[in-house]
């Protein structure tokens, strides 16, 4: 070997310590950096001289490259993991949420409330004349009504509160995906046509895309330039140096506001399962909508089961003017069609009317019929004004579509024997006015007079049937509920949320605990150990003491031969 061919090995063995020195001195600057991947010198011989009959010498050392230690199936369960645990988290957050809101098995619980509600009707029916039990009756009324309007508002608040989450959530992601795409256009630059990788830019490339994953569950695939691809399910959301970005879109319809996750460059429907946005999603289909649903069947059906049988009784008094709680929407079209919009259902069946003189107590009654399928609110009123005896009074259709019956001075006017639903439909002689959880309330005019609250029947002095029915609504079986009581239907879906937030709570500790396992894991291949570190440092320092050693061995040999000459 020649003078010059030792001396480039002792060169090449000092640049190849020196870096690899360098390389140690950067991981363990960098031991708390997150996000930061170790990075190893990887070192091979240079290629041999031939130096004849077969004979072959070493050149040196070189540097092949400088790697970051990924496993990328790890990150990529890693990734998931992030996806599913932020997930879980949402799910028992907004679960628990709706839990805390209904606050069952208290006594200032829905259940209670209804339960106290009935009991006052229970209290009623031993007085039934007495105007203070007919008091407590109204305020129960009323404070039940205004319990179920205020959960419904602090369920909407909810809905409004995941709402705004996901616009917050989704212009998040858009602006991480601008990143990794930025990131993506610098690495294809800064590798190209090289054999080198540039470390720094994966793993800024890597904590974006780990962020990206707590938000939507991301799939990846590296192309050959060192561009990494990002998807939800099978569609793309970053390509290469592009982002297609994501956007929220809300569609408001009759039956209420939807949303949607949509590719931003191209409009299609994004279906996350997991990641914040999937929850957020999922708790707003799943839990808030079906909670809210619950109230307003429950809210539906208490007023519809107890104005069904209000609406036909009597109380001490008659009404010398009555205006149904409900309205319809067009007071020419039938009862039955859409266009009307009645909130209750009308069945072909007839009511009772009665007109009593005040003072004769000659009573005249009216048979009303109803075919809601050829019958108009306003043809109701025409055909209840030419039935009633002449001078005794009329009926009307109020301008916002109420049904309106006066009595002429010196008459009050009674109802009975509703077979059509037609008085508990449009709330005529109702307790409950509302057709679901976010307008029902009690009937004004009983508040004003409490001597209106039905709690007889038959026009009977005295009688109670009416308190006694409505008091059994309780736990009477109803079929629109599926064949349980009021207090029943909303035990039941109280328990099935709580069925479900435990569940949330046990699955959040354990996605919980799959991420630290999985992070640890990612720590042992991929993180910094400072000892390992410094003894690879003090090992590279050695080769360097020894190349430096091994050049001034060259160069007093060197020195040698030159003063020979």
């Amino acid at each position: 070997m020649s003078i010059n061919g030792a001396l480039q090995i002792g060169q090449s063995a000092i640049l190849a310590s020196q870096t690899a020195i360098q390389v140690a001195g950067n991981n363990m600057a960098n031991a708390s950096t997150p996000g930061y991947h170790r990075q190893v010198a990887r070192l091979s011989p240079s290629r041999p001289e031939y130096i004849g009959r077969g004979g072959f010498i070493g050149t040196g050392v070189q540097l092949q490259r400088i790697l970051r230690t990924v496993d990328t199936a790890l990150q990529g369960r890693t990734r998931a993991a992030i996806s599913d645990q932020n997930a879980a988290e949402i799910d028992q957050r907004f679960l628990n949420s709706i839990e805390s809101i209904r606050n069952e098995l208290t006594d200032q619980d829905l259940s209670s409330r209804m339960s106290a509600f009935f009991n006052s009707f229970s209290e009623l029916a031993n007085s039934p004349n007495d105007e203070a039990v007919r008091t407590v009756v109204i305020q129960q009324g009323s404070g039940l009504a205004t319990s179920i309007r205020e959960l419904r508002t602090e369920h909407a608040n909810v809905r409004l509160e995941i709402d705004r989450a996901l616009g917050a959530t989704v212009r998040t992601v858009d602006g991480l995906l601008g990143q990794v795409a930025e990131v993506n256009r610098q690495i294809v630059d800064s590798e190209q046509g090289g054999g080198s990788t540039a470390n720094s830019l994966r793993d800024r490339r890597d904590e974006l895309v780990a962020e990206v994953a707590q938000y939507l569950p991301i799939s990846t695939v590296e192309q050959p330039n060192g561009s990494l691809d990002l998807l939800v399910g099978s569609t793309p959301i970053v390509l290469a140096g592009e982002s297609r970005g994501v956007t929220l879109r809300t569609d408001a319809s009759s039956d209420g506001t939807t949303v949607s996750l949509r590719v931003k460059s191209d409009g299609t429907t994004l279906l996350p399962e997991e990641g914040q946005i999937g929850a957020l999603f999922r708790q707003r289909a799943d839990t808030v909508d079906p909670a809210i649903n619950d109230l307003d069947t429950l809210a539906r059906q208490l007023a519809f089961q107890v104005n069904r049988i209000h609406s036909q009784g009597q109380g001490t008094r008659g009404f010398s003017t009555v205006t149904g709680v409900n309205r319809v929407a067009d007071a020419t079209a039938n009862l039955a069609s859409d266009a009307a919009a009645v909130p209750f259902d009308i069945r072909n069946g007839s009511f009772e009317l009665h007109v009593t003189n005040t003072s004769t107590g000659i009573r005249s009654t009216v048979l009303v019929s109803v075919d809601p399928a050829t019958t108009s609110l306003n043809q109701l009123a025409a055909q209840i004004s030419s039935a009633m005896p002449a001078g005794t009074g009329t009926a009307s259709v109020t301008p916002d579509g109420a049904l309106k019956l006066d009595a002429a001075g010196g008459y009050e006017l009674s109802f009975s024997n509703d077979t059509s639903g037609t008085l508990a439909a449009l709330g005529v002689n109702a307790l409950f006015g509302g057709s679901d959880a976010s307008d029902i309330a009690i009937n004004q005019a009983i508040v004003e007079d409490p001597r209106l609250l039905a709690a007889g029947r038959g026009h009977t002095p005295g009688s109670n049937a009416g308190a006694l029915d409505i008091a059994g609504l309780e736990n009477l079986a109803v079929d629109a509920l599926g064949g349980r009581s009021l207090r029943g239907y909303w035990q039941s879906r109280t328990t099935d949320l709580a069925v479900r937030t435990q569940a949330s709570n046990t699955k959040a500790e354990s996605t919980r605990l799959v991420r630290e396992s999985l992070d640890a894991q990612s720590q042992a291949m991929s993180g910094v150990s400072i000892d390992e570190e410094s003894i690879n440092m003090l090992s590279y320092q050695r080769q360097f003491q020894a190349a430096a050693r091994y050049i001034a061995t060259i160069d007093e040999t060197l020195q040698t031969l030159l003063s020979m000459v």
